[in-house]
């Protein structure tokens, strides 16, 4: 098992006002192929000078912007597994059509609440680890 060092410019994006990659290579100058690339995983390396760039910009640290994970090789997928998965897949798929349909709009409202939520449970939990560092 390797290591793998990704970047969360997605999540950042979102929770900073669901920001388009547009918006924010017009902003840091950083182009939007460049940010499309690195949150696809695709891109070979960043600069310093990028990282520099979007930690300013979404005001973080670069602990913040990427993370670094276990990366697992592919292991073969048995006939038993990926009936197993087209079932669960499928089943899924009937429970959501059958499903009554929902506004938009509520949805993103409801999960904007709740992301409002977490991120201030995360902050004052942030502000209390702090203070209890004597901060």
């Amino acid at each position: 098992m390797s290591k793998q060092l990704r970047t969360n410019l997605a999540y950042l994006r979102f929770i900073n006002g669901k920001l388009s990659q547009k918006d924010v290579s017009e902003a840091t100058g950083i182009g939007q192929k460049t940010i499309s690339a690195l949150e696809r995983g695709a891109s070979k390396g960043i600069e310093f000078n990028t990282v520099v760039k979007l930690c300013a910009f979404f005001n973080c640290s670069p602990g913040d912007l990427l993370i670094l994970e276990d990366e697992f090789d592919d292991l073969p997928v048995s006939d038993k597994s990926r009936k197993k998965a087209r079932e669960l897949v499928a089943r899924g798929l009937k429970t959501a059509m059958e499903a009554p349909a929902v506004d938009p709009e509520k949805v993103w409202k409801e999960f904007d609440h709740v992301r409002v939520q977490l991120k201030d449970a995360a902050e004052k939990s942030l502000s209390g680890d702090q203070l209890s560092k004597g901060a």
